[in-house]
C-alpha cells in the first residue's frame, strides 16, 4: 500500500503537508477551520499575515459562543509593489479583521519599530495547539510548501498560553541583541510527551538566542540532515552547515529561490555575509529551488514556505522561525519533534518536493 504524503495521524497528534507544485494536499485550509469550529471555551491566535476568508468566517462564527483573542502583526504599513525587491510582508490584516467585525478581539503587536509578531499558533481550550510554517492566507494555506500541526496536549497549550499573554503585555518588546545562551542548558529542558512523541517548545523574542543555539546543537551532531527552508542567512547556522559541504557529506535541500536571492544578493548594498557560507545555493546538486514567483501584493503568493529540517531521521525541527538573523529578534515559535514515525513523513514529504524542483525547478544559484 503506498504511503500517504499528505498527512500523518498519531494518538494526539495530527501533520498536514501543502504543496500545490508537488500535488500535495493535506487540506490545511479545511482542517484549520474545523479546529477552530470545535472550539468550546477559549481561542487564543497569534498570527503574523491572515485573510483568508474562510478562517475570518470560522473566527467570526465562534465568537459567540467562546472567549476569543488574537495576536497579529501590527507594523507600520510598508509600500508593496511586488517583484523581487519586495518585502514579504503584504498589509490587509487589520483591514480583514476589520471588514469581518473581529478588530475588537484583537490586539496589534509592535506597531512600531523594526521587529515582526511572526509566530503562527492557536491555543485551543487550554488543551490543543495549531500551529505551523503557514500564515492563515489563501497563498499560506493553499498555493505554498507549508506544514501544519494539530496537537491536544495541556502542558503544550499552556506553554503556548504563557507566550500568548507575554505577547499582550504593554512592557512586551524585542531586545535589540539577544544573549548568547548555553546549548547544553536548552537542550537538557525535558520535552513535552505527547502520546508516543516528544516536544521540545521554543520562542524568540524574549532577549536570548535560544532558538538559534538549538538549530546549531542539532546539526553539529547530524550525520544526515534534510533541509526545507524559504530561506538560510543566519551566520551561525550556515558555519554549522560548512561541515556538510564535501560532497560525500549526507545533506540535501530544498529552497526558495527568491527569498534565498534577497539574502545572497541584498538589494540594498552587499551582503554581511560572506559568499562563501551560501555554497549549498551555489550549484551544489544536493539542493533544489522551487519554481515559485516573488512577491506580490495579492494573496497568491506561492513560496516555497516551510522552516523545517530532519536530522538523522529520528528528529524534526518545524515552527515559524526562518532560519535568519532577523528571527532571533523576532516574536516565533518553533517545535524540535523527537520522533522516527514523525521523521519518516518530514523525509516523505521532502522526497515529494525534491522529486518535483528536480524535475521542474528554478536555478542555484538564484538568478
Amino acid at each position: 500500500m503506498p504511503q500517504n504524503i499528505s498527512s500523518l495521524s498519531l494518538p494526539k497528534l495530527n501533520i498536514f503537508f501543502q504543496s500545490q507544485r508537488a500535488s500535495v494536499d493535506g487540506q490545511s485550509n479545511a482542517h484549520l477551520v474545523q479546529f477552530i469550529k470545535s472550539a468550546k471555551k477559549t481561542l487564543d491566535c497569534a498570527i503574523y499575515d491572515f485573510k483568508q476568508q474562510d478562517v475570518l468566517d470560522v473566527l467570526k462564527s465562534v465568537s459567540k459562543k467562546v472567549k476569543l483573542r488574537i495576536a497579529y502583526d501590527g507594523g507600520k504599513r510598508k509600500a508593496v509593489t511586488g517583484g523581487a525587491k519586495a518585502d514579504p510582508k503584504p498589509p490587509g490584516t487589520e483591514d480583514a479583521l476589520r471588514k469581518s467585525g473581529l478588530l475588537k478581539f484583537a490586539t496589534a503587536i509592535h506597531t512600531a519599530g523594526g521587529h515582526l509578531m511572526h509566530s503562527k499558533y492557536i491555543v485551543r481550550d487550554a488543551s490543543s495547539v495549531w500551529t505551523g510554517s503557514g500564515n492563515w492566507t489563501h497563498g499560506g494555506l493553499e498555493l505554498q510548501d507549508n506544514s501544519f500541526l494539530a496537537i491536544d496536549s495541556v502542558p503544550l497549550a499552556a506553554a503556548y498560553t504563557s507566550n500568548f499573554e507575554g505577547l499582550l503585555a504593554t512592557d512586551h518588546i524585542h531586545p535589540a541583541n539577544p544573549k548568547k545562551v548555553s546549548a547544553s542548558f536548552i537542550m537538557a529542558r525535558p520535552p513535552i510527551k505527547v502520546g508516543s512523541v516528544a516536544l521540545s517548545l521554543f520562542f524568540s523574542g524574549h532577549g536570548t538566542e535560544e532558538i538559534e543555539t538549538a538549530v546549531i546543537a542539532l546539526i553539529q551532531k547530524a550525520n544526515k540532515l534534510r533541509i526545507i527552508a524559504m530561506l538560510i542567512s543566519d551566520p551561525g547556522i550556515l558555519q554549522a552547515l560548512t561541515a556538510f559541504k564535501p560532497a560525500r557529506k549526507d545533506i540535501a535541500g530544498v529552497l526558495d529561490p527568491h527569498e534565498m536571492k534577497q539574502v545572497m544578493k541584498p538589494p540594498h548594498g552587499k551582503s554581511k555575509v560572506p559568499a562563501s557560507m551560501f555554497w549549498f545555493a551555489n550549484g551544489d546538486k544536493r539542493f533544489v529551488a522551487a519554481l515559485s514567483h516573488a512577491f506580490s501584493p495579492n494573496d497568491n503568493n506561492d513560496f516555497m514556505h516551510n522552516k523545517v529540517m530532519i536530522i538523522d531521521d529520528r528528529t524534526v525541527i518545524t515552527g515559524s522561525y526562518n532560519f535568519s538573523e532577523n528571527a532571533e529578534s523576532n516574536d516565533e515559535n518553533m517545535l524540535i519533534i523527537h520522533s522516527a514515525r514523525v521523521a519518516a513523513a518530514y523525509n516523505r514529504y521532502f522526497n515529494a518536493l525534491q522529486a518535483q524542483y528536480k524535475k521542474h525547478g528554478a536555478p542555484l544559484p538564484p538568478v
